[in-house]
């Protein structure tokens, strides 16, 4: 069982199904997005997850991010944007590597960097 001072050392965020965002989202740790968002994600360390039910309307700006659902805006990513078969996207996306998994809808202009050293 995890006790009441473990759980707030955890760095994750979670937004439910259901849920509706309008305004900008500045995130620290981790997080997972079911719900809808209107308004940029800021997500500087951590690894940010849209599941199948989210809809992000908006700029992302993440170190990792992993896409089911559907993204409207550009990604901004220093390390790898990974695109499911079940995502949507449409906008610009500068990232440090790409994936994108065979049946994803894309339209969008990518541009991708050499990590440093």
């Amino acid at each position: 069982m995890i006790g009441e001072q473990d759980f707030r050392e955890f760095e994750y965020n979670v937004l439910g199904a259901g849920s509706r965002i309008q305004g900008d989202l500045y995130l620290s740790g981790d997080a997972i997005i079911n719900s809808t968002v209107e308004g940029s994600v800021e997500l500087r360390e951590g690894k940010l997850v849209l599941e199948r039910g989210s809809r992000v309307k908006g700029k992302i700006t993440a170190t990792c991010v992993e896409i089911f659902g559907t993204v409207e805006g550009d990604i901004e990513c220093s390390g790898l944007v990974s695109i499911r078969s079940s995502a949507h996207v449409q906008g610009t996306i500068k990232s440090g590597r790409l994936v994108i998994y065979p049946g994803a809808v894309v339209e969008m202009n990518v541009s991708t960097q050499e990590p440093s050293p």
